[in-house]
């Protein structure tokens, strides 16, 4: 590694970031939002959760960036299939 690594006040960060938007997860779910809105938050808080787990806890933040774009296909795929599920479900 070039003089950057992964100790342990930094992953206590994380942990309590982690921690912190799981906090806001749960006061979410107790306030009268509608469940569009509720679901949007919800996910672009779990986006940030894995974002943040995939880079700290799989030590992707310090590993070449082409190892990181090997996520994206995957994830593209999955988007796709989540499309294609979630258009054939009935209102």
């Amino acid at each position: 590694m070039s003089g950057a690594e992964i100790t342990t006040g930094k992953l206590a960060g994380v942990w309590v970031a982690l921690l912190a938007l799981t906090a806001i997860e749960v006061v979410l779910a107790f306030r009268l939002l509608s469940p569009v809105l509720f679901l949007v938050i919800l996910l672009a808080l779990s986006i940030g959760k894995a974002v943040m787990i995939a880079a700290w806890f799989m030590h992707l933040a310090l590993a070449p960036r082409r190892l990181s774009l090997v996520l994206f296909p995957p994830l593209a795929v999955f988007i796709i299939a989540l499309a294609a599920i979630l258009t054939d479900a009935k209102p």
